[in-house]
Parts: C-alpha cells; sequence; structure tokens
C-alpha cells in the first residue's frame, strides 16, 4: 500500500514540480535578458560607442529602460494567468490563445532570443485538456511560433538586433558565461518540458486504461443487471402465482373458519330442537331463533371472508369483546357449556395476532363439538414468559390417532408465520394448546 501511495505521489508531484521550474527558470531568462539588453545599450552609450553600435541596427528602437519594465509586468501577468485554474474546456482554450498571444508579444520584446515562454504555455495547456480536438490546434499553433520565433526570418523583417549584439559590448569571458547561461537555461527549459511531456503522457494513457477497465466493469454490470432483471421479473411472476396461491388457502382457512364453525353450531342447535320439541316447544322456538340468529351471523361472515377481510367482529368490537361475543353465541346457538377465563392483555396485539387466536379458539370449540361431541368446553388464556399461552380443552370422546386436517394444519400454519407453536392431545378429551410470542404493534 505505501509503495503504490509513493508512486501516485510521484506521478502526480513530478509535472507539477517540473512545471514550476519551467515557470521560474522562464521568469527569470527573459527579465534577465531584458536587463542585458538596457544595460548593454546604456553601456555602449556611455562608452561614446553608441554611433557605431546604432550604425548596426536596421532602426531606432525605443528607449531602453522600457524593455525591462513591459517584460517584468508581461512576465507577472503571464504568470498570473498561469496559475490560474481553469474549470472547462473553453475557459481553458481562452486562457492559453491568450497566453499564447503574451508569451508571443514578451518573446518579441526580447527579440526573440528566448522562446521557452510558447513551450511554458503549452504544458499548462496540457495540464487540463484530454480531448484530441483542441489539442491537435493548439500543438500546431505553439509549433508554428516557436519554429519562427527560433529562426532568423523575423529579425531581418522586424528589424530586431540579435542578443549576440548586445552582448558583444562584454568581454570575451563574460560574453562567454552570458551566452553559455542563456543556452543552458533554454536546453535545460526544454529537457524539462519533454519531461513534463513524457509524465503528462503517461498519467493520460493510465487514466484511458483505467476508463477502459472502468467502461469494461460498467458494460460488464449492464450484463449482470439484464440478467438480474430477467430474473427478478421471473421471481416475480412465481411470486405473482404463489400469491395467487396463497391467497386461495386463506380465503379456504376463511370459509373453512367461518362457515364451518357456524353450520356446526346450527347443526347441534338442530339436533337439540328435535330432541325438545315434542318436550319443551317453547325452549325449542327460543332455540330455533338463536340458530337462525347464528346462522344470519354466519352468512355475513362468508361475505366478509370472500372479500378478503378481517372477521366482521373484529373490526367493529375491541379484541377481549369480540372473543367474549363469540364463545357467548356459541353457548346460546348449541347450549354447550363453555367456562372462559382470560388473565392475558390483550390490548396491544397485532390484527395477525388477533386473527390468530381467534381462529384457534374458533376453530377449537367447532371441532370438540362436532368431532368430539362435547357438552362442556374450558378455554383459559394467559400469558407466560413473553408468550400468550390459549388452552382448550373439553370433556368429549377425544381422539387416539390425531390426524391433521384442515383445521389443525392451518392453525399450525398460522402459528408458524408468527413464530408460534401448536400442540393437541386428544387421550382425555381433546385439547389444544397453542403459545404465541408477542409483539407489540
Amino acid at each position: 500500500m505505501a509503495v503504490e501511495n509513493k508512486k501516485v505521489i510521484t506521478e502526480k508531484s513530478l509535472p507539477e514540480f517540473a512545471m514550476i521550474l519551467m515557470k521560474n527558470m522562464s521568469f527569470m531568462v527573459v527579465l534577465f535578458i531584458a536587463l542585458l539588453m538596457c544595460m548593454s545599450t546604456y553601456g555602449i552609450i556611455g562608452e561614446g560607442s553608441a554611433k557605431d553600435f546604432l550604425s548596426q541596427l536596421p532602426h531606432i528602437q525605443g528607449a531602453p529602460w522600457k524593455t525591462p519594465i513591459l517584460a517584468f509586468l508581461g512576465l507577472c501577468t503571464l504568470m498570473l494567468m498561469i496559475n490560474i485554474e481553469k474549470r472547462n474546456t473553453r475557459t481553458v482554450v481562452y486562457c492559453c490563445i491568450a497566453e499564447l498571444l503574451l508569451a508571443g508579444w514578451l518573446t518579441y520584446i526580447v527579440n526573440f532570443s528566448y522562446t521557452g515562454l510558447i513551450l511554458l504555455i503549452f504544458a499548462d495547456y496540457m495540464r487540463y485538456i484530454r480531448t484530441t480536438k483542441y489539442t491537435y490546434f493548439m500543438l500546431a499553433t505553439a509549433f508554428i511560433i516557436y519554429i519562427i520565433a527560433n529562426s532568423d526570418i523575423l529579425d531581418g523583417f522586424l528589424g530586431l538586433v540579435p542578443l549576440s549584439a548586445y552582448i558583444s559590448y562584454y568581454n570575451t569571458y563574460v560574453r562567454w558565461l552570458i551566452s553559455g547561461a542563456i543556452s543552458l537555461c533554454a536546453s535545460l527549459n526544454s529537457l524539462l518540458f519533454i519531461v513534463y511531456m513524457i509524465f503528462i503522457i503517461h498519467r493520460q494513457t493510465i487514466e484511458n486504461r483505467h476508463m477502459q477497465n472502468m467502461n469494461k466493469q460498467l458494460n460488464d454490470l449492464n450484463k449482470q443487471l439484464k440478467a438480474a432483471n430477467i430474473q427478478l421479473e421471473e421471481n416475480a411472476e412465481k411470486i405473482a402465482n404463489m400469491t395467487k396461491v396463497e391467497e386461495r388457502n386463506r380465503l379456504a382457512r376463511e370459509i373453512h373458519d367461518t362457515l364451518g364453525h357456524v353450520l356446526t353450531g346450527v347443526v347441534t342447535g338442530i339436533d337439540a330442537c328435535n330432541e325438545l320439541i315434542t318436550v319443551a316447544p317453547e325452549v325449542a322456538q327460543k332455540q330455533l331463533e338463536n340458530i337462525a340468529n347464528a346462522a344470519r351471523q354466519g352468512m355475513t361472515y362468508v361475505r366478509r371472508s370472500v372479500k378478503a377481510l378481517r372477521p366482521d367482529v373484529l373490526e367493529t368490537l375491541p379484541f377481549a369483546e369480540a372473543l367474549e361475543k363469540m364463545i357467548s353465541e356459541m353457548v346460546l346457538s348449541t347450549r354447550v357449556h363453555i367456562n372462559y377465563e382470560n388473565s392475558a392483555d390483550l390490548g396491544n396485539l397485532s390484527n395477525d395476532e388477533e386473527d390468530v387466536i381467534y381462529r384457534i379458539i374458533q376453530e377449537s370449540i367447532t371441532n370438540s363439538m362436532r368431532h368430539g361431541r362435547a357438552t362442556e368446553i374450558n378455554i383459559s388464556i394467559t400469558n407466560e414468559n413473553g408468550d400468550i399461552i390459549i388452552d382448550i380443552s373439553d370433556n368429549g370422546i377425544g381422539c387416539k390417532k390425531i390426524k391433521n386436517g384442515f383445521g389443525l394444519s392451518h392453525m399450525k400454519e398460522r402459528l408458524d408465520m408468527l413464530g408460534g407453536s401448536l400442540s393437541v392431545d386428544g387421550s382425555q378429551g381433546f385439547r389444544v394448546r397453542a403459545a404465541l410470542p408477542v409483539r407489540l404493534k
């Protein structure tokens, strides 16, 4: 990790370091040449040999003191423009064109004796631009200006004094030092430019390679996403089919729980009426009225179940009252004695928990009367260790071999969905014990 970080820092810092050296070197060399031209001119005039010097010029130039001042101001402006951060391609192109014109003017001030500013501008351009459309234009422009500036074409055309004429004012040793220093700086500037361009091109190559890898990864991700979408569509279709099956099963459970419960009460009540019709007609008539009311209520339950709604009584009454109402109606319609005790808090249950408890009690009462022929049923609801315990037992004939029919199977399914458990025992009468973990609303 340390080696990779060091490599990243080197790739970013070396081009910037080369850029800083190029800026400082160009600033000092151009300013030095401008001062050299000014001092040489005044030195020649002071020695009285200005006539011979001026006779070599194509035309008389302006005041010598203006050259270093204009060069300094132009260099400061150029460095400020280079240091400004360019945020978009259009700004980069406009700024670099302005920088190129200013660099050309500065190169003209020093009589085209130093052309490193042209390379500096192109290096600044390459820091920002990645598209080849503008790069070719800037490269061609900078190359043309650089070639023309390094040739002697403009010297005679513009009437410029070569730098060697100003250096000739000094003795041989000083001339050698000045010429050597300027040539060394120009060569070093070109070398820095080459190094800078190598790093920039290398960095752009890595970025392009990285972009290609990113594009490849994006293409792979798109393919995976398409495959995932196809899989999701298939799964959605399967889930839709499963939902339909589950909904059919749920409606079947609801109809079984409601209609089966009501019909069991009606059948049991009618059997009782047959026995009472001759002995106590008034009691039998009252019993038939209760049976008719229970049947009407059962029809309402069936309609609501078909509409995939909760039992009507759970929608209109608090849960505890709904249980008591269901048990009392069963007692009235069947004359079966039901002992009901509740010591649990049933006020904070969720809808699915209420549905499960209601259906377990309803199904157990129905099974006790239909299959167990029970005359007494005991129901208790308690809290134990955070669970609601529903215990239902009867005095019926029981069942030695218990088979999970529709009712018991769906009781267990309802409890399993909520993390509950169900146990049954048919050795002495029939007993159902359900445990349901309580979740707050």
